[in-house]
């Protein structure tokens, strides 16, 4: 028999990422995605925001979306000034927000076919609201230019 996530389990993640704390780190994390990733020269979203978004909706495990931002990571190098990659930037405090999800999935269930389930929401859950974050700080950015 598969793994199946209960009505209540489901509403149990859902009330974690809409806590107060949840939502402010999502918030802040878009806002930084925005500032280190920015927009593409036609003024859309970033290659990297969506590319972030597409992995966290298409993951067959938890795991792949915590390989995919080291990953990236990873493949960075320094700058000429010796400065550090937006991946480098942003990706410690990604996967510090992707830790808290797992950790908050092996609370709500000890089942391991449901957390791994579980996990995928929680992180599905996140990415939306940290790239609606973004997409906010892209709009505020561009109506800040329009009046100036």
């Amino acid at each position: 028999m598969s793994a199946v996530l209960t009505p209540e389990l489901l509403q149990a993640a859902d009330s974690f990422l809409d806590t107060d704390e949840q939502h402010e780190a999502a918030r802040q994390l878009g806002w930084r995605l925005f500032e280190t990733f920015g927009a593409d020269k036609e003024g859309r979203v970033s290659t990297q925001v969506r590319n972030l978004q597409q992995m966290a909706v298409s993951a067959t495990r938890f795991a792949d979306v915590e390989d995919f931002v080291k990953n990236h990571m990873g493949k960075e190098k320094l700058d000429k000034q010796k400065k550090p990659g937006p991946w480098r930037q942003t990706g410690d405090n990604i996967l510090e927000q992707l830790k808290k999800l797992r950790a908050q999935a092996n609370q709500l269930t000890s089942d391991e076919g449901q957390r791994l389930l579980l996990r995928l929401h929680l992180a599905r859950g996140w990415v939306r609201a940290v790239v609606s974050a973004y997409l906010y700080a892209k709009a505020q950015k561009e109506m800040e230019q329009s009046h100036a």
